[in-house]
């Protein structure tokens, strides 16, 4: 069985290895994972959003014109129709916060939240 480490050899340990070359590893590994979300899957997510307001535009136009004087299929129509747009609305909204999110708070505290320093 192993000798028990103290707390003070541990946090040598620690220290010592978030001194060394893997110290940058966490940051490039984050660097590398948020261009790849910025570049690839957000404009998808954007292709995605528009993609199904516009079958669903055409899906409430569609319904408007069948409704043939009927209030109640009419008004459904119209619910789709609105439903689609703030769908819209809110998916550009949130990708937008996502990015600012991105950009300006999780960019400069994710690389020292994954240091770890232990006091002596």
């Amino acid at each position: 069985m192993a000798d028990p480490v103290t707390l003070e050899e541990l946090g040598n340990q620690l220290s010592s290895v978030s001194q060394g070359p893997l110290d940058s590893i966490p940051q490039q590994l984050y660097t590398k994972i948020a261009s790849y979300l910025s570049a690839r899957i957000f404009p998808l997510l954007i292709a995605a959003a528009i993609t199904c307001t516009i079958i669903f535009v055409f899906y409430g136009a569609f319904q408007y014109f069948t409704a043939y004087g009927d209030e109640n299929k009419a008004t459904n129509a119209k619910k789709t129709l609105t439903y689609a747009f703030v769908g819209l609305l809110i998916s550009f909204l949130a990708m937008g916060i996502a990015g600012m999110v991105q950009q300006n708070l999780v960019s400069n505290t994710v690389p020292d939240a994954v240091k770890v320093q232990v006091d002596k």
